[in-house]
C-alpha cells in the first residue's frame, strides 16, 4: 500500500490526526519513532533550516522538491509536503505535482496566495481571484500520477478578504475537487466552528504555528471544532532554534560542554537512530 492509499484511508477513518512537522530527515525520523502518522514538510522551516532563509517565497521548487526527497528517503510514514503557490501557473501547478510525487509527497498542498506569497501568520499577505485558484487546485488534480494523492486546498483569505470568503473559498474549492481543505490563520474557535459548520465535509486543516494568530488547542479540542487534521509545523523548527542558542550561549560562557550534558542527546542512541548497526551489518555482509 502507497503512503498516498494509506493517508487517505487514515483520513476516510475520521478521526482527528496529528501531524508533526520534520524541518530534516532526522526529525522525521525522530518524530516517527514517537508515533506520528504523518508528516508535515512546511515552506518555512524549509526554508529557515536549510538556507537560514524567511518564508516569502524564496525557495524554488527544485530546491523544495529536494528538501521533500531527502525527508521521504528517512521514513516510511505519509509526507503532507507544502507546495505554496504551486511555483508559477497552471503548468506550473501540474509539473509541480508530479515533482512533488516523484520526491515522495503523500499529499500535495496548494495556498491561493499571490507570488511571491509570505507564511500564513506573517501580516501583508495577498490572494489570486477564487477562481484562477479553482484552476490550479484542477490542474492538480489532473497532473498525479498516484489517484491517491492527496490534494490540500488552503486559503489565506480570512486575514486579507474576511471570514466569509475565506467560506466561499474553501467550498469552491471543494467543489473542483480538492480532497482536504486548509483555513490558515483562523483567529478564534469560535471562526474554527463557523468554518467546519459551512464546509465541514471534508477534512480540515488545522495549523498550530506556536506564537501564531489560531489559538492553540489539543487534537481533541481540535476534532470538538470540527477540524480533522492537527498540525503542528514548525514546533520542532522553534524548539531546534531556541536549544541552538542556548547551548551556544552556555558554550560561549563556560568555554565547555560539561554543564550542558544532560541536554545532549547521547552519542549511543543518536547512532542507532542513524541506523548505523543496519550500515555495519551490510558492510560486513560485503567483505
Amino acid at each position: 500500500m502507497t503512503p498516498a492509499r494509506r493517508l487517505r484511508e487514515r483520513l476516510a477513518s475520521g478521526e482527528v490526526l496529528l501531524v508533526g512537522g520534520a524541518y530534516n530527515a532526522l526529525v522525521a525520523r525522530i518524530y516517527e519513532r514517537a508515533g506520528f502518522e504523518a508528516l508535515y514538510t512546511g515552506g518555512y522551516a524549509a526554508a529557515a533550516a536549510n538556507f537560514a532563509l524567511p518564508d516569502i517565497g524564496l525557495m524554488t521548487q527544485t530546491e523544495m522538491c529536494a528538501h521533500v526527497e531527502r525527508i521521504s528517503k528517512a521514513v516510511s510514514v505519509p509526507l503532507i509536503s507544502d507546495a505554496d503557490t504551486g511555483f508559477g501557473e497552471l503548468t506550473n501547478v501540474a509539473r509541480t505535482v508530479r515533482e512533488y510525487e516523484r520526491a515522495g509527497a503523500a499529499a500535495i498542498q496548494l495556498e491561493d496566495q499571490t507570488f511571491p506569497k509570505r507564511c500564513g501568520h506573517m501580516e501583508g499577505k495577498k490572494v489570486i481571484p477564487r477562481d484562477e485558484m479553482v484552476r490550479k487546485v484542477r490542474a492538480a488534480l489532473a497532473a498525479r500520477s498516484n489517484p491517491d494523492t492527496v490534494v490540500i486546498a488552503r486559503t489565506d483569505a480570512i486575514a486579507v478578504t474576511g471570514l466569509d470568503d475565506a467560506i466561499e473559498r474553501l467550498s469552491a474549492y471543494a467543489e473542483a475537487g480538492a480532497d482536504v481543505l486548509f483555513p490558515d490563520a483562523p483567529r478564534s474557535v469560535e471562526e474554527m466552528h463557523t468554518i467546519a459548520a459551512a464546509v465541514g465535509e471534508k477534512p480540515l486543516v488545522a495549523n498550530y504555528s506556536e506564537h501564531g494568530k489560531t489559538p492553540l488547542l489539543t487534537a481533541e479540542e481540535t476534532a470538538a471544532a470540527g477540524f480533522r487534521i492537527c498540525l503542528y509545523p514548525t514546533t520542532s523548527l522553534f524548539a531546534a532554534a531556541q536549544s541552538a542558542l542556548e547551548i551556544a550561549t552556555a558554550l560561549q560562557r563556560d568555554r565547555t560542554s560539561r554543564e550542558v550534558l544532560e541536554r545532549l542527546m547521547v552519542f549511543g542512541e543518536l547512532n542507532e537512530l542513524l541506523g548505523l548497526s543496519a550500515w555495519q551489518e551490510e558492510e560486513e555482509r560485503a567483505l
